[in-house]
């Protein structure tokens, strides 16, 4: 009886702790009050000022964050504190300012050249395979772009 009063009162416990740490990413939270590394502080006030961290999870091995803003936002930033991803909240688009400060200018011009510039969803970055820009087009489904910003590939929808 003592083992079984044991087991439940150590499954309970484990169970309220689980809860509190996952209640706690749940918490509004500031840009200021997170644990994140300043570059990733600064990107957040300069593009999402009055927006809160509704959800954020640092990523153990990677030492990477994960992030949802209040307005639906998905970001992710590397240990340096550098936006690897950043997505546009449901039937969204990113800002035409956000996407100019995250890609470099000859990609830049080439999404402006081909009028996608203010139609990005989704920018993602990987320091050997470039840039991955979603886009809402009725045809064009992404770009890719090498790390200089160099066109290499267009994802047709078909």
């Amino acid at each position: 009886m003592y083992r079984f009063v044991q087991k439940t009162v150590l499954a309970i416990t484990a169970a309220l702790s689980v809860g509190c740490m996952s209640l706690r990413a749940q918490i509004p939270a500031s840009v200021e009050s997170s644990g994140l590394p300043v570059a990733a502080k600064s990107f957040i006030k300069k593009h999402f000022e009055g927006k809160t961290i509704v959800k954020y999870e640092k990523k153990f091995w990677s030492n990477s964050y994960e992030l949802e803003l209040s307005d639906g936002t998905d970001l992710d930033f590397d240990s340096q504190g550098k936006c690897t991803e950043v997505s546009a909240p449901d039937r969204g688009v990113l800002p035409a300012v956000l996407v100019r400060d995250m890609l470099p200018a000859e990609a830049c011009r080439t999404l402006s050249d081909q009028g996608a510039l203010d139609s990005v969803e989704e920018i993602q970055f990987h320091p050997v395979k470039g840039y991955k820009v979603e886009v809402r087009h009725d045809r064009i489904d992404d770009y890719r772009f090498n790390a200089a910003g160099q066109m290499t590939r267009v994802t047709r929808d078909d």
